[in-house]
């Protein structure tokens, strides 16, 4: 049903958005394949410039159909008259496979017939047998959406936002505190916050234990100054304060059980000796912010071809930070995921491709650059937390380790990586062609350096490195050069 002109530009179009990375993957390639014949596929894995190119001809007509994961069922204004939703069950650890909330099913079919776009619209639920078909009618279609629930009455949220108040002066009491949260969507709720001050008064004790915060007139060197938590937990007047350290952290905006993780790692690092790029990776990807690490396939633990996530612990067990559980422990699996994580963050850094970690980790290109953003700012974290507990010695490595990981380069490659529109690929390219520092690159003429990364980089990187006069310097030597004239 494609028009000549139509299957022409989307030949085109599936070139862009196979090359949306330098090196394309067999991902990029599938996508480019679906793309001739008007269709495509749609999931966080994408990285944001091939979404991007999805959603953009996907409202100009040129795409046909998105087959999508829920990526695309909040919050998205499509044109999409018709939206089919396949699965209304998804894998739950706790429940098996289970339906999904009505609220969520009502949002993948709100994607249908857009006020923007059109009149009306049409979505259709598959279901697998005639008993599930009315099932699904009575729940979905005339069924009523759940009701929103507050999830701030738990701890893992409040931590953050206590400590932030506090560090911003907006709860300089316990009971300036509550004042807060009582006015909060959690209160208007439930009526009854007895639940939410006995949750904030373990909030305080934690905070309290992490030396983050402190009682006015008490030192700021830890929780041993300070009488029993108790104290602050009752005197519901008596000011709270921040310490140096845990206003650091609430400006960090990471939760603080990671900021005690974070702290407690680098002192255990520095008595240890153990600086190393494992040793940081594996504190960063034990942190909360990276989740769950990522998930153990057959293939990790049995691989005759190449190496196991077995072989990578035996290897690098001296370097890696805490206390490895036994495989019969419940916290196993999260050791493995975690440890999973910092492997495939390694080999980033030791210049493996976008292809080999989606074939080696199960890791696409998408969620690669989620995991690099994520920890590129618990590298700063930590380098902040570092400079704070004065641990200079460790904070050279963590520089070393943050830019290596950030751009996926090996150490060597350090000095190059600092000019701009030099990335890894490029980087490499100029090593391996002798060009090993700045120095080196300052002093070459643009004609061989045009010959490694074309003639516009080329002359980029003479002026980052060179200045204006210099510059014009380097043009009239290649002129120069190109009419076999010498000075």
């Amino acid at each position: 049903m494609l028009k000549p002109e139509e299957k022409e530009e989307l030949t085109k179009l599936s070139h862009d958005i196979s090359h949306a990375l330098m090196h394309p993957t067999k991902q990029c390639e599938k996508l480019a394949k679906c793309l001739q014949k008007g269709a495509i596929f749609h999931h966080a894995g994408l990285v944001a410039k091939q979404r991007k190119l999805i959603e953009d001809n996907f409202k100009r007509g040129l795409i046909k159909i998105i087959c999508a994961t829920p990526t695309l069922a909040a919050g998205v204004n499509l044109p999409a008259f018709r939206v089919i939703v396949r699965d209304l069950k998804r894998f739950s650890t706790f429940r098996g496979m289970d339906y999904i909330p009505v609220l969520e099913a009502q949002q993948m079919m709100g994607r249908a017939g857009r006020p923007t776009y059109d009149k009306e619209g049409e979505a259709i639920l598959i279901a697998k047998t005639s008993a599930e078909a009315k099932k699904l009618w009575k729940e979905y279609i005339h069924g009523d959406p759940e009701k929103i629930v507050s999830k701030l009455g738990v701890e893992p949220v409040l931590r953050t936002h206590v400590l932030s108040l506090i560090a911003t002066d907006n709860g300089t009491t316990k009971k300036s505190l509550l004042d807060f949260f009582g006015r909060t969507f959690y209160a208007f709720q439930y009526k009854d916050t007895s639940r939410l001050e006995k949750v904030i008064g373990n909030v305080l004790e934690l905070l309290e234990g992490f030396n983050f915060i402190k009682r006015d007139g008490s030192g700021d060197s830890g929780a041993g100054d300070f009488q029993s938590a108790s104290a602050l937990l009752n005197e519901t007047d008596e000011e709270i304060k921040p310490t140096r350290i845990g206003k650091r952290v609430a400006e960090l905006y990471i939760d603080p059980l990671t900021a005690n993780h974070i702290i407690e790692s680098l002192k255990k690092m520095q008595e240890e000796n153990k600086t190393g790029d494992v040793s940081i990776l594996h504190v960063l990807s034990r942190c909360l912010e990276m989740k769950r690490g990522l998930n153990i396939r057959k293939k990790d633990m049995e691989n005759e071809d190449g190496e196991t996530l077995l072989d990578f612990l035996m290897g690098q067990q001296q370097n890696l930070m805490g206390k490895i559980p036994d495989e019969w422990d419940l916290d196993y699996d999260d050791f493995l995921r975690s440890l999973k994580l910092t492997w495939m963050l390694r080999e980033w850094g030791e210049e493996a491709g976008e292809d080999m970690l989606l074939e080696n980790f199960g890791v696409t290109p998408g969620e690669l650059r989620a995991r690099l953003d994520i920890s590129d700012w618990l590298f700063y974290s930590m380098h902040e937390l570092g400079l704070l507990l004065n641990m200079m010695g460790i904070l050279k490595q963590v520089r070393k380790t943050r830019l290596r990981t950030k751009y996926g380069i090996k150490e060597e490659l350090l000095p190059l990586i600092k000019l701009r529109e030099v990335g890894r690929v490029r980087a490499r390219m100029l090593f391996n062609r002798g060009f090993s520092g700045l120095e080196e690159l300052r002093k070459a003429p643009v004609t061989s350096l045009s010959q490694i990364v074309g003639p516009n980089l080329a002359k980029n990187i003479k002026r980052q490195l060179s200045g204006p006069e210099s510059e014009k310097d380097s043009q009239r030597q290649e002129s120069l050069e190109r009419t076999g004239a010498t000075e």
